[in-house]
């Protein structure tokens, strides 16, 4: 038979070990979230610049010469 005490300090630490699962990053370690944000910030500067597309702009054309 599991006393009591046993089952709330178990239940305790399920409730702990689903938080920790849940909210990752306050659980990671300084390192961990340099490296993501190097990472993030690589991926950025990867990416192709482009104006966004407003609303009733005309999209620009090349020019043709005649």
């Amino acid at each position: 038979m599991v006393d009591m005490k046993t089952k709330r300090k178990r239940d305790w630490l399920d409730e702990c070990f689903e938080y920790e699962r849940t909210h990752e990053i306050a659980f990671a370690s300084p390192r961990a979230l340099l490296e993501a944000r190097m990472i993030a910030e690589m991926d950025r500067a990867r990416r192709p610049r482009r104006r966004a597309q407003r609303n009733g702009a005309a999209r620009r054309r090349k020019a043709v010469a005649h």
